[in-house]
């Protein structure tokens, strides 16, 4: 035999198992499906949210399937290249993207959850998913899992407005104008959800705010607005301890915001102290991390902190974690924020600790920290965001919430449906608000019929068709998002055709 014919016997005898390692026929069914069961390829991707401002957005969970015919056990790796994008612990985030190891032990479904890392563009996105099975004898198989991305952001102007003042800081720090930007960035991202519709203005000279002083937290002064403001004054400013840390707080030495009903339990102003040399060590500051960076905001001892992650946290203690807050105190006298909605969306009362903290509370949604507690949870530990257990907590010291559905329980908001003629086509669209926007719909167990001749779009909520026949139809709905072991909501639709 020649050797050009050896090499071609050895090409057709090589052929299969090459074939075999990239797809064996017996591996057909290792896919992916999301919650609602429906597989995940090009036409149905995996839906993510990025939700309406500057938020810690919704944890997605899908199902790998791994099929009998391969050698236990296996491993599968689950990667992206898109560096905002996260999965559960254990994992790794970088600017190459996540990458998160699975022991697959037998055949099975197998959970995977991921979230997406905030922006501000309301750029709806695409991107892909790649799922490597790799079998005990090294046979490999790749399936690609296409991701959408569902931005929600939009342009909302606050009717909350914050001002900040860095006149009192005798640091020289904030004459940086990037650190004054992030400082006026983490404070508007907090007021961005607050309702101050309403707010009398404080008048100049009417609200006094203690300042401390330049080396800390042992003395200090008081001052006086110079000019009238509505909704919140902040005073930012440097200070160089000993303690190396930061600091903030409401004012208790001056005023509460007054609405036309009466005056409401919230501080008008407050201060924001920001150690110049570094938080809990001297490394200094990141001022300039994009959002496709969060993963470099450890905020660890031993590297420099993220100076949005500090000013968002200390912000927070101004507005609302803090003794100055009459209902803060009462909640930390019995130990915990004993509130309906907080209990509704956690399944019982946050703890807050000594330090005005929510030790102990992980977010259900977004499976992050919650305030005080950002470095626990579930997800790889970047810049601190805000959670929706922090404003239900915010709702329960006095403030008033934008409509927004990380707050809102899961509910269908149609009720009537437009009437219709026998024989004309027909399209209706039915609405749901609250939890997280990716819905799924269907006829509840005990709900009549739809319409001869008319469907519902289990994906889209739209019903659509050419009804036959007369009747008024009462129709009881359930829509699901996707939380898994969520009852979902039912509501009752009238449709009428005549």
């Amino acid at each position: 035999m020649t050797s050009k014919l050896r090499a071609a016997a050895l090409s057709v005898l090589l052929l299969p198992l090459l074939w075999g390692a990239r797809a064996p026929e017996s591996l057909a069914d290792f896919r992916a499906e999301d919650m609602f069961g429906r597989s995940l390829d090009g036409k149905a991707p995996l839906h993510l949210v990025d939700w309406q401002g500057y938020l810690a957005n919704p944890a997605i969970e899908f199902d790998l399937l791994i099929p009998e015919g391969i050698a236990f056990p296996a491993k599968v790796v689950v990667k992206a290249k898109e560096p905002r994008l996260y999965f559960t612990l254990p994992s790794s985030a970088g600017p190459d993207g996540p990458r998160k190891e699975i022991e697959i032990p037998e055949a099975g479904s197998f959970p995977v959850i991921m979230s997406i890392f905030p922006d501000r563009d309301g750029q709806d996105e695409r991107y892909s998913l790649t799922a490597e099975l790799t079998d005990r004898k090294g046979k490999q198989w790749e399936l690609e899992i296409p991701i959408e991305v569902l931005d929600q952001d939009t342009v909302r102007d606050s009717s909350y407005p914050i001002t900040v003042n860095f006149l009192q800081d005798q640091t020289k720090f904030y004459r940086d104008k990037k650190k004054r930007e992030v400082v006026q960035q983490a404070a508007s991202d907090w007021t961005a959800f607050f309702d101050g519709t309403g707010l009398s203005p404080v008048p100049a000279k009417a609200e006094q705010t203690f300042i401390w002083k330049k080396e800390g937290f042992t003395g200090g002064h008081t001052v006086r607005n110079d000019d009238p403001y509505t909704g919140y004054l902040l005073y930012a400013y440097g200070i160089q301890t000993d303690e190396l840390r930061a600091g903030g707080e409401g004012s208790d030495q001056g005023g509460f915001q007054v609405i036309e009903r009466g005056e409401l339990p919230l501080r008008r102003s407050g201060g924001m102290q920001i150690d110049t040399r570094g938080n809990f060590n001297q490394l200094g500051w990141l001022v300039e991390l994009e959002d496709s960076e969060w993963w470099k905001a450890t905020n660890l001892g031993d590297v420099a902190n993220d100076l949005y992650s500090i000013a968002h946290h200390e912000i927070g203690h101004a507005l609302l974690f803090n003794r100055a807050y009459p209902l803060h105190v009462q909640a930390k006298e019995i130990g915990a924020m004993n509130t309906p909605a907080l209990l509704a969306y956690l399944g019982k009362a946050p703890k807050i600790d000594t330090f005005d903290h929510l030790h102990g509370t992980i977010d259900p949604i977004t499976r992050r920290g919650a305030y005080g507690y950002e470095y626990y949870g579930e997800m790889p530990h970047g810049r601190w965001l805000i959670t929706p257990t922090d404003l239900l907590f915010a709702e329960a010291v006095g403030y008033t919430l934008l409509p927004h559905p990380a707050t809102t329980p899961l509910r269908i908001v149609t009720t009537t449906l437009p009437s219709s003629r026998p024989g004309r086509p027909y399209r209706a669209q039915l609405q749901a608000t609250g939890g997280v926007p990716i819905y799924r719909w269907a006829l509840a167990e005990n709900s009549a019929k739809l319409p001869p001749g008319v469907k519902l779009n289990a994906d889209t909520g739209e019903i659509t068709g050419k009804p036959r026949g007369r009747g008024e139809y009462e129709l009881q709905i359930h829509v699901q998002d996707p939380r898994r072991n969520h009852p979902g909501a039912v509501g009752t639709v009238k449709l009428t055709i005549s």
